[in-house]
C-alpha cells in the first residue's frame, strides 16, 4: 500500500468537516421537525419572526438548541450559527452528526440495527459534502453563466433526504472518481450479451443495427465485432451493452461469472467517446459528443433510500412508454405552445441473471446487476440563444449567502415577481396541462426538470426521468394498450393530487418560496400569490378542463404530509423487499396557495 498519496483525504481538515456536520445537523432539524419527527419546544418569537427553540435529547444533561423563521408548510428558515448543543450545561462544539441522531435514538423511536445503518450513509454524505468544500464551490454568479454539466456537478443533492450522498458501496477512491462532484470524465465499458440472457427495446423508429451503428460508429462495432469473432462466437448472437466500471468491478465479474465463462457475457472493449455522470450517479452525458444519447446504467450502490440498479421489468417497457406518452401528447396545442419536452427513453437492453431471477419474491436490487437506458439529449432540442439548468439549481445558495435565483434576476434584467412569473409559467402550465388533460402524473422534482433559459429568463421545461415515475390516474389506465395495463403504477383519484399538492408544493416550492424570501427578497406569500394566480390563469386558458379542475382541486385548504426520512428512519428502516420503499402519510400540511387566493378574495 502506499501511503505517501494522502491527497483523497482533504476533505477530512476540521474547519471543512466541522461546516458540513453543522450543515447536516441543521438540515437533520428542518426536515424532521417538517416531518413531525423532531418536535422540539417553542421558547419564543419576537416582533421580527425569529423564533428559539429548545430540543431535548434522550438525556436530561444533552440538548440542543437553535432560532430560526417560520415559513408556510411547517418549514424552519433555520439559522444555521445559532445552532447550539449543552452537555451538563456547558456548551459544545456543534460538530457531529451521527451522535445527534444517537442523541436522539430513543426520542426518535429508531431500532438499533436501523440506527446503525442510517449513521454509515449519514458519514458518508459527510465525508461527499466534505469533498464538495474543499474542492471549492462556485459563487452564484459564476453558476448563473455555467454550462448544463458544470452546474450538474456543483448541485448539493436532494434537498428533502437528510443523507442524499450515502452510496454505500461506495469508497473513497471511487467517491473521486464516479461521484458527480468529482467531475470526471470517463469512457464506457462494452460487453456483448448473448440474445438468450438479454432483450433489446427500442421505439418504433429505431432498430439495434442501425441504432449501435450511430451510437458506436460503423468501425467501433466491427471492431466490437471482431472481438467476438477471434473467439468463435457469432456477433448476430449478442447485443453490446455498456456498463460502469465499478458495477463490472463489484458485481458483474462476481455474480455473472458462470456467464462470462460461458460466453454469455463478453467484454469487447472501450467506447470511444467520454461522458460525465450527472447529479444521479448512473446517468452519463456524452461530452465527445453532446447530441448522443444520455446512457443511464446500473450502479448497485444504495443510496437516497434504494439501490440504483436497473429493473429488467421497467426497462423492458421503458420505450413502449415513451411511445405511448408521446403520441398521446403530440397533437397537445396547448403543449406545443409550451414547447414542454418530455426526453423519451428511446431504447434499453436488460439481462436476465439466470440465478436470482429463479427466486420469487426475492429483494429486488438483485434482479437488477446489469442493464443500460439511452435516453435522449436535451441539446436536440435547443434553439438558437438557448442554453440549459437542472431546475435543482434554483436552491443554490453560494458561501458568500447569495442565491442562485438572485444571480439569474440580475443577469435577466427584470424585478423579482416578473421572473418568477416567468419561471412559474414555464413549470407550472405544461405540468398541469399533462395532470388535467392526460390523466398521468410523474415526479417533476429538480433533479428530473431541465429549464430552458434564454438571458437568464426561464423559457420552457424538458422533463427527464419520467417514464420510471408514471402514475396513472382511473382515467388514464382505462386508456392504456393492454400490454402496459398491468405494468404502470395506478393511484386512485383521491390521492392524485397529491403529486402536485405534495410533488411540487412540498418537494419544491417549500425550498424555493423560503429563497426568494431570504435571499431575493420577495415575501413568501407574494410567492405564493404568483402561484396561485398562474394555477388561476392556466384554468382560465384551459375552460373545458373546469370539471376536472373541480375534481382534483389544488386549492383544499389543507393536504396530506408525505415523508421520506420517516420511512428510512422507522418504517422500513434496512429491511430488505421485493420492491422500493414508499414514502409515509402523516397528517396534513396547511396549503400556502390556498392561503394567498383566500387572502385575495378577503381583500
Amino acid at each position: 500500500m502506499n501511503y505517501n498519496n494522502f491527497s483523497h483525504i482533504k476533505p477530512l481538515k476540521k474547519e471543512v468537516w466541522d461546516k458540513v456536520n453543522r450543515n447536516y445537523i441543521a438540515k437533520s432539524i428542518v426536515e424532521l421537525m417538517h416531518e413531525k419527527l423532531a418536535e422540539p419546544m417553542l421558547i419564543n418569537t419576537d416582533e421580527q419572526g425569529n423564533s428559539d427553540f429548545r430540543l431535548a435529547t434522550d438525556s436530561d444533561e444533552i440538548y440542543y438548541t437553535f432560532s430560526g423563521q417560520q415559513r408556510a408548510l411547517d418549514y424552519l428558515h433555520i439559522d444555521k450559527q445559532s445552532i447550539k448543543k449543552f452537555v451538563n450545561g456547558e456548551s459544545v462544539a456543534v460538530n457531529n452528526a451521527p451522535a445527534f441522531y444517537t442523541e436522539l435514538q430513543q426520542t426518535f423511536g429508531i431500532k438499533p440495527f436501523t440506527l446503525a445503518h442510517f449513521v454509515e450513509e449519514t458519514l458518508n454524505t459527510l465525508y461527499a459534502d466534505a469533498y464538495i468544500h474543499q474542492k471549492g464551490r462556485l459563487t452564484a454568479d459564476e453558476l448563473a453563466n455555467a454550462d448544463y454539466q458544470t452546474i450538474e456537478h456543483q448541485m448539493d443533492g436532494h434537498p428533502w433526504a437528510t443523507i442524499n450522498k450515502g452510496r454505500i458501496g461506495f469508497n473513497h477512491s471511487d467517491q473521486s472518481k464516479y461521484a458527480p462532484e468529482a467531475a470526471q470524465r470517463t469512457q464506457l465499458a462494452w460487453l456483448a450479451v448473448h440474445k438468450t440472457r438479454a432483450e433489446f427495446k427500442s421505439i418504433e423508429s429505431i432498430s439495434p443495427f442501425s441504432f449501435y451503428n450511430e451510437e458506436l460508429s460503423l468501425k467501433q462495432v466491427h471492431d466490437f465485432n471482431q472481438v467476438l469473432i477471434q473467439q468463435q462466437l457469432q456477433p448476430e448472437d449478442y447485443f453490446f451493452i455498456p456498463v460502469h466500471e465499478w458495477q463490472w468491478n463489484n458485481k458483474i465479474v462476481l455474480q455473472l461469472a458462470h456467464d462470462i465463462a460461458h460466453n454469455l457475457i463478453v467484454p469487447v472493449g472501450l467506447g470511444n467517446d467520454e461522458y460525465m455522470c450527472q447529479n444521479s450517479i448512473r446517468t452519463f452525458f456524452n461530452v465527445s459528443e453532446p447530441k448522443k444519447h444520455y446512457v443511464k446504467t446500473a450502479i448497485s450502490i444504495l443510496n437516497t433510500s434504494i439501490f440504483r440498479g436497473l429493473s429488467p421489468k421497467k426497462l423492458a417497457i421503458a420505450p413502449k412508454v415513451t411511445q405511448w406518452a408521446k403520441d398521446m401528447l403530440q397533437g397537445d396545442e396547448y403543449l406545443k405552445q409550451t414547447r414542454v419536452v418530455l426526453l423519451g427513453e428511446v431504447a434499453t437492453v436488460a439481462y436476465t441473471h439466470p440465478q436470482y431471477s429463479e427466486i420469487p419474491d426475492s429483494p429486488y436490487q438483485y434482479q437488477e446487476f446489469l442493464g443500460a437506458i439511452w435516453r435522449e439529449s436535451a441539446e436536440n432540442y435547443l434553439l438558437e440563444g438557448e442554453n440549459i439548468m437542472t431546475m435543482a439549481s434554483l436552491l443554490y445558495v453560494d458561501d458568500n449567502g447569495k442565491s442562485m435565483v438572485e444571480a439569474l434576476i440580475e443577469k435577466s434584467g427584470l424585478d423579482a415577481e416578473s421572473w418568477l412569473n416567468a419561471y412559474l409559467s414555464a413549470y407550472l402550465k405544461p405540468v398541469l396541462r399533462i395532470f388535467y388533460k392526460h390523466a398521468f402524473f410523474f415526479s417533476p422534482h429538480g433533479e428530473n426538470t431541465i429549464l430552458v433559459m434564454k438571458n437568464g429568463v426561464p423559457e420552457r421545461i424538458i422533463i427527464k426521468d419520467f417514464v420510471e415515475e408514471i402514475v396513472l390516474t382511473e382515467e388514464s389506465k382505462a386508456k392504456l394498450p393492454n400490454d402496459l395495463v398491468d405494468v404502470l403504477r395506478e393511484i386512485n383519484d383521491e390521492l392524485a393530487p397529491l403529486f402536485i399538492l405534495s410533488g411540487i408544493f412540498d418537494a419544491v416550492f417549500r425550498y424555493l418560496s423560503n429563497i426568494f424570501h431570504s435571499y431575493v427578497g420577495l415575501d413568501e406569500k407574494q410567492f405564493w400569490r404568483q402561484v396561485a394566480d398562474v394555477i388561476l390563469e392556466f384554468q382560465q386558458e384551459n375552460p373545458e378542463l373546469a370539471p376536472k379542475f373541480q375534481k382534483f382541486d389544488l386549492f383544499v385548504p389543507e393536504f396530506i404530509r408525505v415523508c421520506i426520512n420517516r420511512v428510512r428512519l422507522l418504517t422500513h428502516g434496512y429491511s430488505e423487499s421485493t420492491d422500493v420503499p414508499v414514502p409515509e402519510l402523516i397528517g396534513t400540511l396547511i396549503n400556502p396557495a390556498a392561503e394567498a387566493l383566500k387572502e385575495d378574495i378577503l381583500a
